[in-house]
């Protein structure tokens, strides 16, 4: 059969001319096979058109060689226009055929082009439906046994590909086993307890029963999903803040993989439109992040009025830090073992159309997982290597919860030691950051613009020194609010609306002043330093307003929309819908027929974010319950084991250290992260 149409070159321009060299023998068969019903389609379909005479059951018997070859994709396809790089097929129509004489494969394949065109360095893609036998190797080998006259194919990767069950599978497999098989018998029991011998999990004294409890989701889904109205002092508008943040997050990642879509010429206008930087901007969602870490830190801190011998005491230092850590890592490095384990398994048109970018995250982690499990993973100046990528913030947030306590003493001895030593570092990040923009100046001003060289990245996005001004501005928001909060400071509303109004003023520049620089406009090293200084420290003030204002009660119906009980369940679930995320979208992406294709923000956000943010929560719920809820409670028998074993040591002295410390107090009141879960009652008497 020849193909000499110009659309169908892309195609087969010659059958009988295969020689099958460097082919695998199972793949030789089922093409050949192919190829041969293929011909008896044509031969029997030229007699039915010839004579109106034809054998329906040889046509009925090889129609599948002719689906097969109308799933691949052509060269002549509406959007060319558009800078079109990817020459679409039908994914369903490939799928549909599988199994009826072999199983299929839609893959695709990187075509560099023989003619001369202003992308001739950009290869090309090019669907195909191949048996499944021929592996990626096999495909580029037979296309160019073919003699195209326009391409040159040098890879090819299929949806369906074959991932090796090696022993840290079966090992973690077999571990979720025993995790879900616990959770389901405490579960059950805590259910039966409950409801038939109205007994309550936190009333329970046996350590065992206290233990598997601990994994019950009937208890930890009720203490997640509780909405109800918090005690005086609580900073409610947090979790509304921590639920639009992750949306957000979703919508900017989400947007970051349009950045690879099928069409150029879309993407080259999209910063063209002014509030296409609601997304392009996303990045403010971190420092939203950072300013909420430091606000619970500091606010957790001194709400507890922490006596000069508690400060004084290596004890609290210790808790501080043993319990920022066993509060983070468990649910945090338990995903990281999910996303080694089963992340290969999300195949689809989109992975394939990505070349299995998951594939090298998979891989990155590992060999430096333990990067991550000490929160070193932002140093990793190789991006390939990388260990799932997003948790470089953890790693950041980890760093400067470290150093927090620097901050904390200064605050606590006296406020205007405090306030300098926030200032100095802010003062400081800020003259590196200069330093920086003149030492690199052709690093970039903001994420938007690509990062080949990773100097953007390395040096700037993800050092703590650079991305502390919204945690340092953080710590004092917590500090204002833990120490005045209690206090009815009435504000004239007319000062209330200029201080609101300035403070969205802030907001909006922030997010749109590099609009110029991003279409073009030339920014010397020193503006550059400036816009990536002051919009990240305009943008803490902003919001460390909102959430005073609102504290105070000087928000109106921002406060009565923002502090809204409906939104505490989004608040606990937003560490574990952070983590889970970045997995999730790119399952999401998977879950279509063919790789995405850009039209505006708008329907990023609408088609692809905010259905990822939801199956991110509804991923959060589920391992929250299994690991986060039950680490918290596991740690707080921990707690109460080693402060009871500190009293008991010091039984000789007058007074222990740890005697003015209640277990309670350390679940609960100790400082965490921007992700804070009041899932714990509070003691109405804390001292720490």
């Amino acid at each position: 059969m020849v193909v000499q149409q110009p659309e169908e070159e892309l195609i087969l321009p010659f059958i009988p001319h295969l020689n099958y060299t460097g082919v695998s023998a199972a793949c030789t068969k089922d093409t050949k096979l192919w190829l041969s019903s293929l011909q008896k389609f044509e031969l029997e379909s030229g007699k039915c058109m010839a004579t109106g005479k034809c054998d329906a059951k040889v046509l009925k018997e090889n129609l599948f060689a002719v689906q097969q070859l109308d799933s691949f994709g052509r060269l002549l396809e509406p959007g060319l226009l558009e800078l079109e790089n990817t020459f679409e097929g039908s994914y369903q129509e490939c799928e549909r055929i599988s199994g009826i004489k072999y199983k299929t494969n839609y893959c695709y394949m990187a075509l560099l082009p023989k003619f001369k065109n202003p992308f001739s360095s950009l290869p090309f893609r090019s669907a195909v439906c191949m048996p499944r036998t021929c592996k990626h190797r096999d495909l580029p080998i037979l296309y160019n046994q073919l003699g195209s006259k326009l391409f040159t194919a040098r890879l090819a990767l299929c949806v369906h590909r074959e991932v090796e069950k090696d022993s840290a599978f079966w090992g973690f497999t077999v571990f979720m086993i025993i995790m879900i098989s616990i959770a389901v018998l405490a579960t059950s029991v805590d259910f039966l307890r409950e409801t038939v011998y109205e007994k309550y999990s936190d009333k329970e004294k046996n350590i065992a029963l206290k233990f598997l409890l601990a994994f019950s989701f009937w208890t930890n889904a009720g203490q997640i999903l509780s909405v109800k109205e918090q005690k005086p002092g609580f900073i409610k508008s947090l979790d509304c803040i921590r639920a639009f943040s992750m949306s957000w997050v979703v919508a900017g990642h989400a947007l970051m993989y349009f950045t690879f879509e099928d069409t150029l010429l879309p993407l080259a206008s999209v910063s063209k439109h002014i509030w296409n930087h609601l997304f392009l901007n996303a990045v403010f969602s971190v420092d939203t992040f950072f300013l909420l870490s430091g606000c619970v830190v500091a606010y957790l801190f001194f709400k507890q009025r922490p006596k000069p011998h508690q400060i004084k005491s290596p004890l609290t230092w210790i808790l501080f830090y043993l319990h920022r850590y066993l509060r983070l890592t468990p649910p945090y490095m338990l995903f990281i073992g999910f996303f080694v384990v089963y992340g290969p398994y999300i195949q689809g048109p989109y992975a394939a159309w990505m070349w299995n970018v998951l594939i090298r995250q998979t891989d990155g982690c590992k060999h430096n997982w333990w990067r991550n499990l000490i929160y070193i993973n932002n140093y990793d100046t190789d991006q390939k290597t990388t260990c799932y990528g997003v948790s470089w913030y953890l790693a950041v947030d980890t760093q400067l919860y470290i150093l927090a306590p620097v901050v904390l003493i200064a605050l606590f001895f006296s406020f205007a030691a405090g306030a300098i030593t926030i200032v100095a570092g802010c003062v400081g990040s800020i003259i590196t950051t200069y330093i920086l923009y003149g030492v690199y100046d052709n690093m970039s001003a903001d994420s938007y613009h690509d990062d080949p060289s990773g100097e953007f990245t390395n040096v700037m996005y993800q050092r703590p020194w650079i991305r502390c001004t919204p945690y340092l501005i953080g710590l004092l928001t917590g500090y204002i609010i833990a120490t005045y909060g209690n206090r009815k400071i009435r504000l004239n509303w007319a000062i209330s609306v200029v201080c609101w109004i300035v403070a969205f003023g802030i907001g909006f520049a922030c997010l749109f002043s590099n609009y110029d620089y991003d279409n073009g406009s030339y920014w010397s090293p020193f503006a550059k330093g400036t816009f990536y200084n002051f919009s990240r420290l305009g943008w803490a003030i902003a919001v460390a307003w909102v959430i005073i204002a609102n504290h105070f009660g000087w928000g109106g119906p921002i406060n009565a929309f923002m502090s809204h009980p409906i939104w505490q369940p989004f608040g606990r679930l937003s560490y574990c819908a952070y983590i889970v995320h970045w997995l999730v979208l790119y399952y999401f992406l998977n879950v279509g027929d063919r790789p995405i294709r850009f039209y505006n923000a708008w329907q990023v956000y609408c088609y692809y974010a905010i259905p990822a943010t939801v199956l991110s929560y509804i991923a959060a719920f589920f391992w929250s319950c299994l690991f986060e809820v039950s680490t918290l409670k596991l740690e707080k028998m921990l707690i109460e084991a080693i402060l009871g074993m500190g009293a008991g040591s010091g039984a000789h002295s007058k007074k222990p250290i740890s005697s003015d410390i209640h277990p309670e107090e350390i679940s609960k009141g100790q400082p965490q992260t921007a992700w804070d879960i009041d899932i714990e009652v509070e003691p109405e008497d804390s001292k720490l």
